[in-house]
């Protein structure tokens, strides 16, 4: 946030009638306006104003990227005067110009007057990012196309041309479909092959300077479905279709993503259900979702400027986390694959988002990464023929329940699974109630454990962290009497486990292993 709130105020009001005179130059165009010329200078000249003001907050607000914006809107202007043809002229003043000036208001309005403070935040959030992308729909509800395919240069050209080249292959025929191509500082000669792509329904935005700040691409797109990529990825033929037919197939699912391999082994799946996996958190380099739902436009940076790229390296955990606390469920489509091209992350830019995250989201965003694979050897999976039962005890982000949850799916074809969640840590509450048919927060196991699922019985007890009360004898025999006959309990601890005579049990890792027997 920005010190100098009247200097702020002026800039926005500079911003807001550059943006007018943006639409003034427009109509100009499409009248062959004699004036133009002197009206283009005008404008470079206020840009310039503004650029001197903004170059100097930026040192106070490191975040803001409005100056860059202002770089790129110059840009603009100067390629339009370049540019004989009127409908290219058109097309850049309409798809480049009017979102770059838009994104400069919104960034200094976010940036410059309300983070970090939460009643700012909170009535930007709340009040203000909605009229600022206001979801693509008509008023009928329906829309210009049915997807959307939005993709995000930072690579050189041969790998744009390598990355454009599978997605043609892989978006199904007979869709309604618009591409709008955002080069991001990816240099000349990407600005140049996507200039070549501009068409009716190819929408290209050039910026010389980058921004790391995609939600640009949400003020264009006009599909029902949003897919992003970056031009790091490469899909296979059925990658878009396997996505879709996951993502339409349950009302609650927000968003998809793909499964990820070597590309020697960038194979044309088939659909299959079975493959769908449940996710804490999508990889969100390649991710398809509804448009006008909570989750593009969170990861686009557009709803949610702080989960832009511009201030976090943990863009796909905070789309995440949003996606989660508002009732959504996250997949990612295990029969569409695509491979990707090997980056170096900038350490500096993960430890500033790791405190930045931290400080918005109430969590540590490198906790709970990662499947415990000790927990997961231990437990059977196969011949799970009738409905499926998890209880996670203090799970975090839910992570290992998801992929019990997976592997029976794959190993037993069984997509009848329930997850429960018992909770201490208020923190992960809202995170597990989008993956659990049923949660509680516990404060004391004596007093409201019996409270707990009474009539609930299940096949997998997955205990996560322990204490010396989750470790008492009383308590260990009431869980174990809510296993089925042949379900296990998983203990993550290297104490020794007071339940050992009682039952059989298996040592894997840090994880103890009890299993019933079967009263048969």
């Amino acid at each position: 946030m920005i010190k100098d709130k009247e200097m702020g105020k002026k800039l926005l009001e500079s911003i807001e009638t550059l943006n007018e005179a943006a639409y003034e130059l427009y109509s100009m165009v499409l009248n062959d306006n004699e004036r133009l010329d002197d009206f283009v200078k005008t404008m470079q000249a206020l840009l310039i104003g503004i650029k001197g003001n903004v170059t100097g907050l930026v040192v106070e607000e490191p975040a803001l990227k409005c100056n860059l914006l202002v770089d790129n809107a110059l840009d603009t202007l100067e390629k339009l005067g370049e540019i004989s043809e009127k409908k290219r002229k058109l097309g850049i003043i309409k798809n480049e110009l009017i979102p770059e000036i838009g994104e400069a208001y919104v960034d200094l309005l976010f940036w410059g007057g309300c983070f970090p403070d939460p009643d700012a935040m909170f009535e930007y959030y709340n009040n203000q990012m909605k009229e600022f992308y206001p979801a693509p729909e008509t008023d009928k509800g329906r829309y210009r196309y049915d997807l959307s395919v939005a993709v995000m240069a930072n690579t050189d050209v041969e790998q744009v041309e390598k990355c454009l080249k599978s997605l043609n292959d892989a978006v199904p025929e007979g869709l309604r479909c618009e591409y709008v191509l955002f080069n991001d500082g990816a240099g000349e000669k990407v600005a140049k092959y996507f200039d070549d792509l501009a068409d009716k329904n190819v929408k290209v935005i050039n910026y010389k300077h980058q921004t790391n700040a995609p939600s640009v691409i949400y003020q264009l797109v006009e599909g029902k479905k949003v897919l992003f990529l970056t031009t790091e990825n490469i899909l296979s033929k059925t990658a878009v279709s396997n996505m879709m037919k996951c993502l339409t197939s349950n009302k609650k699912i927000g968003a998809v993503c793909p499964a990820y391999v070597e590309e020697d082994k960038l194979d044309d799946a088939e659909s299959n259900e079975y493959l769908w996996h449940q996710k804490s958190e999508l990889n969100t380099d390649v991710v398809l979702a509804p448009s006008n739902e909570i989750l593009m436009p969170t990861m686009l940076g557009a709803y949610f400027p702080f989960m832009a790229k511009r201030y976090t390296e943990f863009s796909s955990k905070a789309m995440s986390l949003i996606g989660r606390r508002n009732g959504k469920l996250l997949y990612e489509a295990g029969d569409a694959l695509a491979c990707r091209v090997h980056k170096e992350k900038d350490e500096d830019i993960v430890l500033e988002g790791i405190k930045q995250f931290e400080r918005i989201m109430g969590i540590n965003p490198m906790l709970d990464q990662g499947v415990d694979q000790d927990l997961l050897s231990g437990l059977d999976f196969k011949n799970k023929e009738k409905r499926v039962d998890i209880l996670g005890i203090d799970s975090s982000f839910g992570i290992n329940l998801l992929a019990i949850q997976d592997r029976v799916r794959e190993e037993s074809k069984n997509l009848r699974t329930n997850i429960y969640s018992l909770n201490e840590v208020e923190t992960y509450e809202r995170d597990l109630e989008a993956i659990a048919k049923k949660g509680r927060f516990i404060s004391d196991w004596d007093k409201d454990f019996d409270k707990c699922f009474p009539n609930a019985r299940f096949d997998y007890i997955v205990m996560e962290k322990t204490t010396d009360k989750l470790l008492d004898l009383m308590l260990l025999l009431k869980l174990l009497e809510r296993l089925k006959d042949g379900g296990a309990m998983a203990i993550h601890t290297v104490e020794e486990m007071p339940l050992s005579d009682y039952e059989p049990r298996k040592v894997v890792g840090d994880w103890q292993i009890l299993y019933k027997q079967s009263d048969e």
